[in-house]
């Protein structure tokens, strides 16, 4: 038994040796080898003449657009479409579970993430649901894709290739939902894949949806983007038949056809006006219009054109900062109202009519209520009397509690309601 038990020791032994030599190599190989992945990544960003497009979208869907410029002494500089001026920080690359990119100091990245509501608005405790830890999940010559290493948000960070692009960083944005507004319709249709769609973009939540129809039923996809010079680009790629969308590229107005040109997957596509919408869903209505419902609206859009009638105008000459709709305000009228402080001071009445066989609304003008500024008085005329078209408004039912209503004449003016 003891010679059984001495040949079990010098076993275990010679085992314990066999692992010590070999893991000893590999420990050391492991690391000497994460030290050479976060010097080549910090070489790569430091090696950008004209920095760094940084495209970031925090957890809760907050996107916000960036240009870093990092330096060999762990210092960088960067801009926020939020703050565009410039201002110095620190970061440092360290392996954690991942190569990581830390933004160490307090920084323009950190507003975004101040736990502290006061600071730059967000949710106490939350902000923004950003992140100023990332960790690297793949990297080319041009494009770096992270993960925030707390709330998992989105950064892809592009090589800018000129100080014209890096000048445009904040602009293109812009330009790009200006191109798209040159289509004079709400509804926007394309062929995407030998697939019939429209198109939905939200400029400010930065949100491109395509519907589609499979069969009789009309299914949605969607995802947040941002804008690199004339390209948009999916956080998510998006599946359409067997097409998958991953970039809109090219984006144009062609003037003379009145049709945008782009391209998806190197195949040329179309986005054209249209007046109506692919499939209506005409239940929407009744969930719009319920007696004593208040909700905030937004001014209206004319042709592609925001606010035309320049409703902010008179927040701006009044204070009144709250557009309040509220339904069945008096006896078999609705009101299209200007407040402050939920204190309601003058507006327009109209009355509404629900067609539950077209799934349509109709309004009737009645007039003024309260006294009107003389300065504005034509504006909240005019905001009354949009919603008089002679053949209605869809409801579009946008999401919970959120609903646009749309022209059935020609689908050129629409405004949006949401919860106050």
């Amino acid at each position: 038994m003891k010679k059984h038990l001495l040949y079990f020791f010098f076993f275990a032994m010679a085992l314990s040796s066999c692992k010590k030599e070999s893991t000893e190599p590999i420990i050391g190989d492991v690391d000497e080898r994460l030290s050479e992945v976060l010097a080549s990544y910090q070489d790569q960003l430091i090696d950008s003449e004209f920095g760094w497009k940084g495209y970031l979208l925090t957890d809760n869907e907050t996107p916000a657009t960036f240009l870093f410029k990092f330096n060999d002494k762990n210092r960088t500089v960067m801009s926020a479409d939020y703050k565009p001026a410039e201002v110095e920080s620190s970061y440092r690359l360290k392996a954690l579970q991942r190569p990581t990119l830390m933004f160490d100091s307090y920084s323009t990245l950190h507003l975004i993430a101040d736990p502290t509501s006061s600071v730059f608005g967000g949710e106490t405790a939350n902000g923004y649901f950003s992140d100023f830890e990332f960790a690297f999940l793949s990297a080319n010559a041009d494009t770096i894709k992270l993960e925030g290493t707390f709330n998992k948000s989105k950064l892809i960070l592009i090589k800018s290739k000129s100080a014209e692009e890096s000048n445009s960083v904040f602009t293109s944005l812009q330009e790009v939902s200006n191109t798209l507004s040159k289509l004079k319709t709400y509804f926007k249709r394309s062929t995407i894949g030998g697939i019939e769609c429209e198109i939905k973009l939200d400029g400010l939540a930065q949100i491109l949806a395509f519907s589609y129809l499979e069969g009789e039923v009309l299914k949605t996809v969607k995802s947040n983007y941002y804008v690199s010079g004339k390209n948009i680009a999916l956080y998510e790629p998006l599946v359409i038949g067997s097409t998958t969308v991953s970039e809109l590229k090219d984006i144009n107005f062609v003037t003379n056809t009145g049709i945008i040109n782009a391209v998806i997957n190197d195949d040329p596509v179309q986005i054209k006006e249209a007046i109506e919408p692919m499939s209506y869903d005409k239940s929407a209505v009744e969930r719009f219009w319920r007696d004593g419902r208040q909700l905030s609206f937004t001014p209206w859009v004319k042709d592609g054109i925001s606010d035309y009638l320049n409703d902010a105008s008179i927040t701006a000459g009044t204070g009144l900062n709250q557009r309040v709709a509220w339904f069945g305000y008096g006896d078999g009228f609705d009101l299209i109202g200007y407040a402050a402080s939920f204190q309601l001071r003058f507006g327009v009445a109209i009355s509404s009519n629900i067609n539950k066989t077209t799934g349509l609304i109709k309004y009737e003008y009645y007039g003024a209520l309260g006294t009107l500024p003389p300065a504005y008085r034509n504006i909240i005329l005019q905001t009354g009397l949009d919603f008089t078209d002679p053949k209605g408004l869809y409801v579009i039912e946008t999401g919970i509690n959120q609903y646009d209503l749309v022209s059935a004449s020609d689908a050129r003016k629409w405004l949006s309601f949401k919860p106050l």
